[in-house]
């Protein structure tokens, strides 16, 4: 591949490439944009915590807590920098491919999700007044039984709710819930579906992803360390506040070759210090990328 034939850009998906290739791009370029998208979102709540910082009590508080959130964008973009290293780079991709693939697992385990809690909630508390902690506990302890956490102690409500009386507590027990019975019932068939089916499902899920960006590896390795290298060549070498004289020195010397009236392609040669010599686009394979 020629990865300088337009200097900073990536090569014309539309050329004679192979599907590997093909498939290698396409990863890459949507890998570039939730990037773009991460830098929006971290400055942006950067921006809210410092607004609320500069305030008085309580929202200087509030700012604090937005900035101990914002901190987790930041330490997640420090993955970009793993693309340069062969081994970590298509790491990097297989984990932001199976976040996708999440996604749509966490649509299917939303509906299954929904459908016990509400049952289990409307089934134990048929009287409890509608609040925002009714909806909280319809997904609270549903939630924490797919990683392992069944609440034991709370599986059988009719135990507990007919203990035997011991002497402080009144002579009159509650009365007994119709159909807390069923409640045991429904959550093993929840558990059965959650636990063992859709997590498998998501496991057999990850590991086609694995297996795919594996066999590219070296290519998705070569498409991103290309562009973290063009991406560091075109910004200014001095860190803020001190970047505001290179991008005057860039705007005044745009404006001379402007004025000058030089060619669109000669007005800055940053780019074209990496350019090399063209060369035919080829098809590439995988066992040639592997060579």
């Amino acid at each position: 591949l020629d990865f300088h034939k337009h200097p900073g850009e990536l090569p014309n998906p539309d050329s004679e490439l192979s599907g590997w290739t093909k498939y290698a791009l396409s990863c890459f370029r949507g890998r570039h944009d939730y990037w773009n998208i991460t830098d929006l979102v971290a400055i942006s709540v950067f921006l809210l915590g410092l607004l609320l910082r500069l305030q008085g009590e309580p929202s200087m508080g509030y700012g604090r807590v937005i900035y101990c959130v914002d901190i987790i964008f930041w330490y997640i973009r420090v993955l970009d920098i793993f693309g340069v290293n062969k081994y970590l780079g298509p790491y990097v991709m297989m984990i932001g491919k199976m976040m996708i693939d999440m996604l749509y697992f966490v649509v299917i385990m939303l509906v299954v999700l929904m459908s016990f809690g509400v049952a289990r909630q409307a089934i134990l508390h048929p009287d409890e007044e509608p609040t925002w902690r009714l909806a909280r506990n319809i997904f609270y302890m549903p939630y924490w039984m797919i990683y392992g956490e069944v609440f034991a102690d709370s599986i059988d409500r009719k135990t507990s709710v007919h203990s035997k009386p011991s002497v402080n507590l009144p002579s009159k027990l509650p009365p007994c819930i119709p159909g807390a019975w069923l409640t045991p019932a429904i959550m093993a068939c929840y558990l059965l579906v959650a636990n063992i089916l859709l997590v498998n499902l998501l496991i057999a899920v990850f590991n086609n992803t694995f297996f795919e960006v594996k066999s590219i590896s070296n290519q998705v390795w070569k498409f991103q360390r290309y562009q973290l290298i063009m991406t560091f060549h075109d910004r200014p070498i001095l860190p803020p506040p001190l970047i505001v004289f290179p991008h005057i020195y860039i705007a005044l010397k745009r404006l001379c070759c402007t004025c000058r009236r030089k060619p669109e392609g000669e007005r800055d040669d940053r780019a074209r210090r990496l350019r090399k010599k063209h060369k035919p686009l080829k098809a590439v394979t995988p066992e040639k990328a592997e060579k």
